[in-house]
This record gives C-alpha cells, structure tokens and sequence, in this order.
C-alpha cells in the first residue's frame, strides 16, 4: 500500500476505473466487451468502428484480488479499505489504431484525460468503492468528467449528451454541438 501508483503517473493511473464510453465489458479481463451495433465516435460523430482501451492495455499489468490471475491492461488499487481490480475506460472512437480518431490517440494527437470536479480523495481511498459502486459507472460523472485535446484546443465531456468546449478556429466536430 505504499505505491498506490505502482510506477505509473497520476495522469495515467487516474484513467483506470473511469466510465466507458460507447461499450461495457462483458467478461473478466480487458479483451472482452461489446458495443451497440451503431455507435458515434465521441470525438467526430462518424461511425465508431473501434473501441479504444483509455489507457492502452500496454500500460500495466496486476493480480486480481479475487481470481489471483494477473489481468494485462489492469491497475490494482490498494486500500486500507480494500482491494479493486481496475480495468481501463472503453471509449468509442472512429478509425484503428493507426487511422482516424483512434489513431489519432494512439500517435498523440489527442489526448484524454480525467478531472475530478469533487471528491477525487474517496476514489483514491477506497471509499467509493467500499461502498458497492462498481468501477467504470456512469454515477462517476457526478465527481468529474473527460477532457480531451488536439490542436484545435480543449473540450470536456460530462456524460450522456453534455459537452462543453473552449477552443478557438474550426469545429472539427460537426453538428454535434
């Protein structure tokens, strides 16, 4: 309990855990999860052709508290309230990893980060999810939200149809707002 981070950095560890965006896991580990059969990127509005894992699943590795298997693309945090195995955020984007907004990510271009609006302290400490929520919920948008940048500037994203945007030049996003 003494590396809560586990050698990641906070930007990165505070992405584990978070609310998906276009899709939901449908079994243990990262590699299984589905989406409805039409979905808009939440970046673009085009089609979602792909689901991209926030952070990538290279990222880390840990043992399931309750399985005792090591899970790729997981961070455990330790509590003295518990243990939680969490997985990263599933995010709808268009494109692969190469090409269009999910390529975009994987190369830098955009990036998504987490920003706790109040009490980030009961994410960190245990006592949100000593209480029975389950992580990647949607009830996490009631203590913060998504931000996502590129060079067009910064916009941020509060769950189901609430953006909000501050940046200068084109609306690379069509209609959307």
């Amino acid at each position: 309990m003494d590396r809560p981070l586990r050698g990641l950095s906070l930007d990165v560890a505070s992405l584990y855990g978070m609310p998906h965006i276009g899709s939901e896991y449908t079994g243990p580990g990262v590699d299984k999860y589905a989406h409805p059969d039409y979905i808009p990127c939440i970046v673009c509005g085009m089609p979602a052709s792909n689901i991209h894992h926030e952070p990538p699943r290279g990222k880390s590795r840990a043992k399931d508290p309750e399985t005792g298997k090591t899970v790729k693309g997981a961070f455990l945090l330790e509590t003295s309230k518990g243990s939680w195995l969490l997985r990263p955020a599933l995010i709808a984007l268009c494109g692969t990893g190469t090409r269009g907004c999910h390529g975009a990510r994987h190369s830098g271009a955009l990036s998504i980060r987490w920003e706790w609006d109040s009490d980030e302290g009961k994410w960190w400490d245990g006592t949100f999810l000593a209480e029975g929520r389950k992580p990647n919920g949607s009830w996490l948008y009631e203590f913060g939200h998504y931000v996502f940048s590129d060079v067009t500037g910064e916009w941020s994203y509060y769950g189901g149809d609430e953006w909000r945007h501050s940046w200068t030049g084109r609306n690379v996003f069509g209609t959307r707002f």
